[in-house]
């Protein structure tokens, strides 16, 4: 298939290398990175890194041209590995897909074998991208605090839920059960409408402090935003409490102090979703597909490949809700979801 032409989305930059563009093209296999592997795509799932990936100076796409796309789920049709057969469905997170490599956004991807995860052919591919790379995040951020102790009584707070990754942890959290979660929400319209769910529900001007530390409210906090939200949250976190850290959209920076580290051993710990082995990879991932599986506990939203440029503005003007999948053009919209679904 060398010559066949498909479609993908390429962002690329204008001559004097200020803006940058985007269009949906017909590409070839040689316009895609190297590897043995060609996947057919079936879903890539949208991410807050994608959303920069279009924007002038965002600094997240390493060489232009890019195809853009962070993470895919598909079908193998051409292999250069006996790892893989013709037909296995696949997964494939980071690894600089979509930033220096050729990514998600497009009909087919060429990658290397290392980079896949061999799916059960049972697994819905729709449900693994109404996850991916958030899913992923998410997935390990809950795991972290786990092993650092959290039990179901445990008083929790998480940050971004209207994000992806927020609303997966949110949902994950409900599906072991925890009784104590508390969130943190944007404006007061969100504080109402999500009163009857969770135990608190705090704006940012309720836990500003002038105190270097002040009282102890949460054991583990899932932070999804970074900057200054995750800077107001630090000095209410307790004694040997734990707090995880997965994402900037409030900002890169982080002012605080040091007095809940040393005065309450409070520990920070960053999550990192992209150069993880292969193997943590597979064991979340297993986790999701079994029994952390939430499959229809959370908003998905699904848009053609034609759709991005829409789906992008919208985003930017709107801030996102919920989950967006993009499916390329001869995927069906709804899968049979079975029971039985492993990764290898």
């Amino acid at each position: 298939m060398e010559d066949k032409l498909f479609k993908a989305i390429v962002v690329d930059k204008s001559e004097n290398m200020q803006e940058v563009q985007q269009e949906l093209r017909n590409i070839t296999l040689s316009d895609l990175s190297e590897g043995n592997v060609i996947v057919k795509i079936a879903y890539s799932s949208l991410n807050y890194k994608d959303v920069l990936a279009f924007q002038n100076n965002a600094g997240v796409i390493r060489k232009y041209p890019m195809v853009p796309g962070v993470d895919f789920g598909g079908t193998v049709i051409e292999t250069g590995d006996s790892r893989f057969l013709i037909g296995d469905k696949v997964l494939c997170t980071g690894y600089n897909v979509g930033v220096s490599h050729t990514g998600g956004l497009s009909e087919y991807a060429r990658v290397p074998a290392e980079w896949l995860i061999k799916l059960g052919q049972d697994v819905s591919l729709k449900y693994i991208m109404s996850l991916g790379t958030a899913g992923l995040t998410a997935a390990l951020s809950v795991h972290e605090i786990i092993a650092e102790g959290a039990k179901i009584d445990s008083k929790v707070l998480v940050t971004g839920i209207t994000g992806g990754v927020g609303g997966i942890v949110i949902a994950l959290l409900k599906k072991l059960k925890m009784k104590n979660i508390s969130v943190f929400v944007r404006n007061k319209e969100q504080q109402d409408s999500y009163r009857k769910e969770f135990q608190h529900v705090y704006l940012q001007e309720e836990l500003a402090t002038k105190k270097l530390i002040a009282q102890q409210k949460f054991d583990y906090v899932i932070d999804c935003v970074g900057g200054t939200v995750l800077e107001a949250v630090l000095p209410w976190v307790s004694y040997k409490g734990v707090v995880t850290a997965c994402g900037n959209i409030a900002g890169n920076k982080l002012e605080t102090n040091i007095l809940p580290f040393i005065l309450r051993g409070v520990r920070l710990i960053g999550i990192d979703s992209v150069n993880i082995t292969l193997e943590e990879k597979k064991e979340i991932w297993q986790r999701l597909l079994t029994d952390w599986n939430i499959a229809e506990t959370f908003s998905v939203n699904v848009f053609p490949l034609t759709e991005v440029e829409y789906v992008v503005d919208n985003w930017i003007k709107a801030r996102n809700r919920g989950r967006i999948i993009i499916s390329m053009p001869d995927t069906k919209i709804v899968e049979k979801q079975v029971g039985r679904v492993h990764v290898y």
